[in-house]
């Protein structure tokens, strides 16, 4: 074998020996793609009853139309590296991200670091605080009738007085931009320990104002505690504003604080929460909304029937018609482990200055939403 052959042949083992290395080294990585499809059809009164297909834009879905790739790695040594990116869509029509704007990963984009000792992770996260709720909400937060709007919105302005000091705030009552309705934080730094049946997490998101490190600002917390089918949770969220004057301009905050309890074919679950803002011209307390739940599951075979009442109250001095009652019936017909029927329907007594609840409702009115569909995820 001559010089170049040689040379020719030395290059093509060292090539194809980092083939393998690449190869086995991604072995170790594991990665998912994952989602879920949701696609119902609901109508309400107040729309005059028109029936309509909901891929993830209006009432009648139990889970939101998400696509998303997830993977970890073993570091060694007992520490994981893991990643998340997720996004949404409306499933009925393929129009894409229905939260965050332009945000293509609105829901999720991070990355992770864990051991035994806890998680640190970077990024943009489900937030903490809303895990709290679903750990005891009596829908666990099934999407568009249930307690993730109640808390989504309890910020918000219901009456003249409380709309005109919050402005271009009224609807969530802060104008903090690192936020999706308390759902999802972006720009965070999260810290998460779980000590046997006890869950902590802690999440800071960064303002990114320059000269200002509290404007626009977050700290969202959460504890849950889980034992023998005891569920005891609570929540945290401050919202800090924009303004160059001071960060209590349009700052909103908001606590929970609720407890789950299963046994047998049945679990029992109930919250109180509270939400407050001020308004972004003053920094004045110009909203204070509270929020309360109960209901229960049962569970029969395949199939899990709710019943859950969700209340919420304008506690603003001197507001009169400031309720708002609401009763929700559903069922799940869990076909396999991927795919569930379901059905449910809502009727809503919301008052003309009250805040909006599980089903929103309409002020001022009494509603009745109802919706079938089915989800499947992958």
């Amino acid at each position: 074998m001559n010089k170049n052959k040689l040379t020719a042949a030395l290059k093509r083992k060292a090539l194809a020996a980092a083939v393998m290395v690449a190869v086995s080294g991604s072995a170790f990585a594991d990665v998912t793609i994952y989602g879920i499809i949701d696609i119902g059809i609901n109508g309400d009164s107040s729309d005059n009853d028109v029936l309509r297909v909901d891929g993830g834009e209006g009432t009648a879905i139990e889970l939101p139309s998400i696509w998303g790739i997830k993977g970890s790695e073993d570091l060694g040594g007992g520490l994981t590296a893991s990643f998340a990116l997720e996004s949404d869509l409306n499933a009925s029509d393929g129009s894409a991200r229905i939260t965050g704007g332009d945000r293509f990963w609105a829901r999720q984009s991070n990355v992770s670091l864990s051991n035994e000792m806890g998680t640190l992770t970077l990024g943009g996260i489900y937030s903490p605080a809303i895990l709290a709720a679903a750990a005891v909400d009596p829908r666990s937060l099934f999407e568009s009738q249930s307690g993730l709007l109640q808390f989504a919105l309890l910020g918000g302005a219901n009456d003249a007085t409380a709309r005109a000091a919050m402005g271009a705030a009224a609807g969530t009552g802060t104008d903090n931009t690192n936020i999706h309705v308390d759902v999802f934080l972006r720009n965070a730094i999260q810290v998460k320990f779980a000590p046997g049946p006890l869950s902590v997490a802690l999440a800071y998101g960064a303002g990114e104002v320059a000269g200002d490190t509290g404007a626009n600002s977050n700290f969202h917390a959460n504890a849950i505690y889980s034992s023998e089918g005891i569920t005891v949770a609570a929540n945290y969220v401050s919202n800090k504003g924009t303004s160059a004057v001071d960060d209590s301009y349009g700052e909103n905050q908001k606590m929970l604080i609720g407890a789950k309890y299963k046994m047998d074919n049945i679990s029992i679950s109930g919250h109180y929460m509270k939400g407050e803002a001020n308004s972004i011209t003053t920094g004045a307390q110009a909203v204070e909304n509270e929020g309360y739940a109960v209901g229960l599951t049962y569970f029969s075979g395949n199939g899990e029937f709710d019943v859950a009442y969700y209340g919420t109250k304008n506690e603003n001095s001197g507001v009169t018609d400031a309720e708002n009652d609401e009763i929700i019936v559903a069922y799940r017909n869990n076909l396999t482990q991927r795919t569930t029927l379901y059905a449910k329907l809502c009727s809503s007594d919301r008052g003309a200055n009250a805040p909006a609840g599980a089903c929103i409702g309409t002020q001022g009115e009494n509603d009745t939403y109802y919706g079938f569909g089915v989800f499947h995820k992958f």
